[in-house]
């Protein structure tokens, strides 16, 4: 009993020890995934699902094109038939047929089995409207690969925006933190001054609440990092539970202040002045393929094969008689009942709404990249200035604490500074989002975003 009682506890222990392990396994955070931009970029250009999307989109636009060569290439194809005739076809034979008093006769022709198996190869010759539209292969894999490039730099973008939103949010809460050490130092000196008789106890209440204001900004920022977090995690194609960890944060925060160089704009070189052209051309294909319609279609063909006949399966297949012939064939569509002229109506002003639409789209492109131009001008010429101020602020600040430690400023002095200060903070921090974010525009609108990426380190 006793032995049976040790080997029971050994197995509990045992179990006991095994969940404490493996609950603890999960309980351990995962490691948190150190990255730069660039590592960021690199991740979401391989892992990202519009990355294969896209890419299945290419091959499956070359394999369209095969699909179309497909129609003016040999097509050959087999087919056999058995047929068991169940009742054979009667046929009347007038009287006098065979010469005078002969009677009607009904006979039936054929015989119960019949069999053929034969081969036939198509070759079309002349196919107008085929061969105009055999030419609207190249731009549509053109046009698959320009939709591949363009969604590189989509996903350049996103996660460039997403970062640079994360480094914000981190600095906001870098300039939060110190001012929460910064207020608490104040509570502690106006908790102990209002304790000695020297400041009212209205003082004291007056800077927990802005003791608590900070804390409730830093709460709302430590929540909006996470979800910037997660769409970077989204953009990149890392799953949800991913730790990502900025590496470059002082970079960035330093990287405002390099020098403003503007930029030339040229609508030509962007996908979607490319992506444009290219529809057009398939536009213009399809007008000469309904146009081409008229012409006739000549296709030649040849065919092979056996025929076999019998009252019974055993002998229908003996003999096979073969036979076999070549010929040409014609096709002409000469009337449609207007359908024709309709469709290249229709095409013919699909192809002048896309041609107005290139020439709206590239008015609107070079006004948002002179609109992103100007922001970005504007946010470097400002950045600068606001940092400047925002470290004059910072030492009125420390100046008057100071001062209100010793018991020389008063707390609305102190305040008034505090306000300062903070305002001079948001000032630079916004000049910081609005120089990133339009320098981002800038790129994308110039479709240089592919440069912005190889020259990041």
């Amino acid at each position: 009993m006793q032995h049976r009682y040790k080997i029971f506890l050994c197995i509990g222990l045992s179990a006991w020890i095994y969940n404490n392990v493996a609950t603890a396994q999960e309980q351990t955070p995962a490691t948190a995934r150190n990255i730069t931009l660039k590592e960021a970029i690199n991740y979401g250009l391989e892992h990202h699902p519009t990355v294969r999307i896209f890419r299945l989109q290419t091959l499956q636009a070359k394999q369209v094109a095969k699909e179309q060569l497909s129609n003016y290439l040999p097509q050959v194809n087999l087919s056999s038939t058995l047929d068991y005739n169940i009742e054979l076809q009667k046929t009347v034979i007038p009287e006098g047929t065979f010469g005078p008093g002969t009677p009607k006769q009904i006979v039936a022709f054929g015989q119960k089995y019949n069999a053929s198996l034969a081969g036939q190869a198509d070759q079309q010759i002349f196919n107008m409207s085929l061969i105009s539209g055999l030419q609207a292969n190249k731009p549509n894999n053109e046009l698959a690969r320009l939709s591949e490039e363009e969604n590189r730099q989509e996903i350049i973008y996103n996660i460039s925006n997403a970062y640079f939103q994360i480094i914000t949010i981190k600095k906001q809460l870098d300039l939060l933190y110190a001012n929460k050490e910064r207020f608490e130092k104040i509570m502690r000196v106006t908790s102990l001054q209002s304790d000695l008789g020297v400041a009212k106890k209205v003082d004291v209440k007056q800077v927990q609440v802005n003791l608590n204001n900070v804390t409730t900004q830093i709460t709302n920022l430590e929540n909006n990092l996470s979800l910037a977090e997660n769409q970077l995690k989204n953009h990149m194609g890392l799953p949800v539970d991913a730790q990502v960890e900025i590496q470059d944060f002082d970079t960035w925060t330093e990287k405002a202040e390099v020098h403003f160089q503007p930029q030339l704009f040229n609508y030509h070189n962007t996908y979607s002045f490319l992506k444009q052209e290219k529809q057009l051309e398939l536009l213009s294909i399809n007008k000469r393929r309904l146009r081409n319609g008229i012409f006739p279609v000549i296709s030649a063909y040849a065919q092979y094969g056996y025929l076999g006949f019998g009252n019974s399966l055993e002998s229908v297949y003996n003999p096979l008689l073969d036979f076999s012939k070549v010929g040409l064939k014609l096709s002409w569509s000469l009337f449609t009942g207007l359908r024709r002229d309709a469709q290249y109506k229709q095409a013919s002003l699909d192809y002048d709404i896309a041609r107005i639409n290139l020439s709206f789209n590239e008015q609107i492109a070079g006004l948002q990249f002179q609109n992103a131009k100007l922001k970005l001008s504007n946010a470097n010429s400002t950045i600068s200035l606001n940092r400047q101020n925002m470290e004059l602020a910072r030492e009125v600040f420390d100046n008057t604490t100071l001062q209100y430690n010793e018991g020389v400023a008063s707390l609305a002095e102190l305040l008034n500074a505090e306000l300062s200060f903070r305002e001079a903070q948001n000032n630079y921090i916004n000049a910081l989002v609005e120089y990133y974010r339009a320098d981002l525009d800038v790129q994308k609108s110039n479709n240089t975003l592919t440069e912005f990426y190889n020259n990041l380190k």
